[in-house]
């Protein structure tokens, strides 16, 4: 009912007041009276909470160390291509380490891997963002390049690189000082041009040796030149690409490329190093062999005399010769001697001695001097040879000439021969001959300079005193006592005791 009278006065225009339906408790009472001071205050307290939270943010303790971790594993990502060059260089250094300490003889081997070995620290250091290392190793390669750069193209004279191993070591000193590490371009910049220097030399004037490392050099020096900021700032070149979503810098992998491209330098240089000694060595043994076929392997027999020879080389082949040539009529003719300089040169010298003197139809001692001396003028590469010839007729009767060769023992004394001038120095050189005669029994000992000059541990000399002392044995124990003291060069001993008896018993 109350219902449809409010319709009706409400289509008839009459406000009708509505009625509040009376509360059931005191509480809701006195709530209902007080709503207008308590929903201002709740209002208020809402809206200072929420100023107060635009106003500052709150986080929570560990999200600012999350942060940083963060930051830190992005710029260790970022880090992470200069951790890979560092890895693939540490073995191809080692390896050229390895290669030099087993052919100490290729400088290069060492010092290629030492460049590269402080390059693999160095990158190392940038990969864990140490400046101080980074300083430090930088100077350090810095003086390898140029140590490398002089050995690989082979650079003899090196007085200059003192100053810059002196430049260097200051760097790495002064990396320890603060507010000096402007000092720190230095090393660098001066290996820069020291290393371009070398190269431009040895463009113009190339070894055959550089051949291969010489282009691997230049192209390391180059990708070197853009990481210098003011050559970058002139000639800005991009000196970076992206792979896997990471920078890699053309020099470091570069570098690598040059570590990989070396140690196939380095194998193939063992390599051809290895067929090279084959090779000599296959020459001097066939050099040793038609030695020992013109020295003869037996000793001809001379009635009359009694001959004992001994020939110890100190290599495969050697300078020293010795024949004994039977002369008409029931003599012998005794020749000595030694080349200058060692190896298949003396060796081939010491034939053509030995062809021409079979050849010769004299037996003068001075004359077959003179004519040695002819053939050996201008053969001989600025060297010279030594020779001592001694003719016994069938009556002891003795004719020697020398040619600056050690002179020959008689019975334990030096025989007092003129030296005479070596051979193969002047073409008319005149040489005396000293006659005596030899008693039965007489003993007559040639020797070569490698018996006097023979040294022990503390470099004593055999000398000629001891010599003479051991001249009257046996050729086998005169080189025997030369060898136990300390072989140096070639030995030769020849012995020849005077016995006619032998001869009128036959």
């Amino acid at each position: 009912m109350d219902y449809n009278k409010s319709l009706i006065a409400e289509k008839a225009g009459v406000r009708v007041p509505k009625k509040v339906a009376a509360p059931t408790s005191a509480a809701a009472r006195f709530c209902l009276r007080r709503y207008r001071a308590v929903l201002p205050a709740c209002f208020g307290l809402l809206a200072f909470l929420t100023a107060g939270a635009q106003s500052r943010t709150v986080q929570p303790p560990d999200l600012q160390q999350l942060q940083q971790q963060i930051a830190a594993l992005t710029a260790s990502f970022d880090s992470i291509p200069y951790l890979v060059t560092a890895l693939l260089l540490l073995p191809i250094a080692v390896a050229c380490l390895v290669l030099w300490w087993n052919a100490r003889q290729f400088r290069a081997f060492g010092s290629v891997g030492m460049y590269l070995l402080m390059v693999s620290v160095l990158f190392y250091a940038d990969y864990r963002s140490s400046r101080l290392w980074d300083a430090i190793f930088t100077s350090l390669a810095s003086l390898f390049i140029v140590e490398m750069t002089a050995d690989a193209l082979h650079v003899a004279k090196r007085r200059w690189i003192g100053a810059v191993r002196l430049v260097c070591l200051a760097g790495v000193a002064l990396a320890w000082v603060q507010g000096l590490h402007w000092f720190l371009r230095v090393p660098v910049d001066l290996s820069n041009a020291v290393v371009m220097v070398l190269l431009i030399i040895r463009l113009r004037r190339p070894v055959p040796q550089a051949r291969l490392i010489l282009p691997a050099i230049g192209i390391i020096w180059l990708f070197r030149l853009p990481l210098d900021p003011t050559i970058h700032s002139l000639v800005p070149l991009p000196f970076t690409f992206t792979i896997a979503g990471l920078r890699w810098y053309f020099g470091p992998c570069a570098m690598v490329l040059f570590g990989a491209l070396a140690i196939a330098i380095f194998v193939r240089e063992l390599i051809e190093d290895q067929r090279e000694k084959e090779r000599l060595a296959g020459e001097l043994e066939a050099g040793r062999a038609m030695q020992q076929v013109l020295l003869g392997a037996e000793i001809p027999v001379i009635p009359g005399f009694r001959i004992e020879s001994v020939y110890k080389p100190a290599s495969e082949v050697g300078g020293d010769f010795f024949g004994i040539l039977p002369a008409p009529p029931g003599g012998v003719l005794v020749v000595i001697g030694d080349v200058s300089g060692k190896g298949l040169r003396a060796a081939m010298t010491v034939s053509a001695i030995l062809g021409s003197l079979r050849a010769m139809t004299v037996a003068a001692p001075a004359e077959l001097l003179c004519a040695l001396n002819r053939i050996l003028i201008g053969s001989v590469d600025g060297g010279f040879v030594t020779c001592c010839i001694a003719h016994i007729a069938p009556g002891g009767f003795t004719t020697t000439a020398n040619a600056g060769h050690l002179a020959p023992y008689r019975n334990g004394e030096e025989i007092p021969l003129s030296p005479g001038l070596p051979l193969g120095i002047t073409p008319d050189t005149e040489y005396v001959e000293y006659t005596s005669r030899l008693a039965p029994g007489d003993r007559l000992t040639f020797l070569s300079d490698g018996v006097v000059e023979a040294q022990n541990v503390s470099g004593e000399l055999l000398g000629f005193d001891r010599t003479r002392a051991i001249s009257s044995k046996s050729a086998e124990a005169i080189a025997l006592a030369a060898q136990t003291f300390g072989q140096e060069d070639d030995i030769t001993v020849l012995t020849l005791q005077y016995a006619p008896a032998e001869v009128k018993h036959a």
